[in-house]
């Protein structure tokens, strides 16, 4: 029992880690980036730099049309039928339906960019700023693409390709950028990353791309086609730009209210945390999300039950020992990664460590929410936290939280996600057990003392 119990821990470690080579990848190179801002630039640019980000981010999603679930899906259903000709129809059509939609955002946001700078950093002075970014806003609608068509293809080198070339090439171009052009080289050496990762992928798995490409259909975009993945796509795509957008337009009011160089901080706090998550969200993806799927469509509700009641305590216990070395060694990570000047977000990030954490669970549990109850169980839960942060926010700015308002919204959803997830889940039959909810409760405890800890 023991040494199936050790090898349990094992699997789900090894699969943690390979799953989370890109977003690990990503981190390493977002982590050189930052420190080299941070060294150019002050808390205030990195808080500008941050928002622009921030922008192009929910721009470039929304031009994805939520295209790489659907296209994921096709492109696996049409190999196992070994139907090239359906493949590529699907990939041809979500990428006309991309690139028309990305190039009508990029010249709307070149137009509109004093507005959008307004509407961004309370001011129309970095207008120059997001016309540079348009650059990433296309890139990032047919990255997105293009890896959710490897991804249906089960090709775990893509991903990797592009983050180790679009990073290096990040890196480089913001290391000879920054010191010269100030802001405007590091939103452009930001902005490169998705270009370069591109050109990575098509260059490095050119056979890939071209035994999937060529020949191409004609017609390039098939209408019955288009409307199949748009179904999908635009489900994903809501709850998508609601995450994205809700934080965007909080963390627009937070500047405004604090200044940047608030945002500046909280940007490091959040950074910080989000690549702790982001290891875990990985594995839910690449591998959990897949294993739970064939569990509900084999045995239904009992088989999720088992699957989640399996994975829960692994996966949450290392993802509360991740979370509380970070809060422990926060003020060390903020000077390497960052610089001393960055000393005052060590509060901020520890109630962000503490959402993170409970958003880190939620996923955990909620791993079986779409394929055993469909869009609405999955569409329930997956807006809890967008719609939680902005009324926590709302309540923690009016009773006088100030800069912690953010990361207290931020805490206060993650809490609020993991009750929904938990509570929505048994709904459809999948019940925690007494232990399982004294292990997240004994766990909230620890990181929440810790995290008050911190904050004084």
């Amino acid at each position: 029992m023991r040494f199936a119990e050790a090898r349990l821990w094992i699997d789900r470690l090894n699969r943690l880690f390979v799953s989370a080579g890109n977003p690990i990848l990503s981190a390493v190179t977002g982590v050189i980036r930052n420190k080299w801002l941070a060294i150019h630039l002050d808390v205030g640019g990195i808080g500008v730099l941050a928002q622009v980000v921030s922008g192009l981010t929910w721009l470039g999603l929304a031009s994805g049309l939520g295209m790489a679930l659907p296209l994921s899906r096709s492109v696996a259903a049409a190999s196992a039928r070994d139907d090239d000709v359906a493949t590529r129809r699907s990939v041809w059509t979500a990428l006309s339906l991309v690139v028309i939609a990305a190039l009508g955002a990029a010249v709307a946001g070149v137009l509109l960019a004093e507005p959008i700078s307004r509407a961004l950093l309370g001011t129309p002075a970095y207008a120059a700023l997001v016309r540079i970014s348009m650059i990433g806003v296309v890139s990032i609608a047919v990255a997105n693409t293009l890896l959710g068509m490897f991804a249906g293809r089960s090709d775990l080198r893509a991903p990797l390709t592009f983050a180790a070339i679009g990073g290096a090439i990040s890196v480089g171009a913001t290391m000879l950028l920054v010191p010269r052009f100030g802001l405007s080289g590091a939103t452009l050496g930001t902005a490169l990353l998705w270009p370069a990762g591109i050109v990575g992928v098509l260059l490095f798995r050119r056979r890939t791309v071209s035994s999937v490409l060529t020949p191409r259909p004609s017609p390039s975009l098939d209408r019955r086609e288009a409307g199949a993945l748009l179904q999908v796509g635009l489900a994903a795509l809501v709850l998508s730009l609601l995450d994205v957008g809700t934080m965007l337009a909080l963390r627009a009011h937070y500047l405004r209210t604090h200044g940047v160089e608030w945002n500046g901080l909280l940007q490091a706090a959040l950074a910080l945390s989000q690549q702790v998550g982001a290891v875990f969200y990985a594995y839910y993806a690449g591998y959990a999300f897949g294993k739970v799927s064939a569990a509900a469509a084999a045995g239904g509700v009992d088989a999720v039950r088992t699957y989640t009641v399996r994975q829960w305590r692994p996966i949450t216990l290392l993802g509360a020992a991740g979370i509380a070395f970070t809060m422990l060694a926060a003020t060390p990570l903020l000077h390497l990664l960052y610089s001393h000047r960055f000393d005052g977000a060590r509060p901020l990030m520890a109630a962000t460590l503490f959402g993170e954490f409970c958003r880190i669970a939620a996923h955990a549990w909620g791993l079986g929410s779409l394929p055993l109850g469909g869009r609405s169980l999955w569409l329930r839960i997956g807006v809890t936290q967008p719609l939680a942060m902005a009324a926590a926010y709302a309540a923690f700015s009016g009773s006088g939280a100030g800069e912690m308002a953010l990361p207290y919204a931020y805490a206060a959803a993650g809490v609020a996600t993991l009750l929904v997830s938990l509570t929505a889940m048994g709904t459809k039959g999948v019940r925690p057990r007494v232990g399982d909810i004294a292990w997240v409760l004994a766990a909230l405890t620890i990181l929440g003392a810790l995290a008050a800890w911190s904050v004084r």
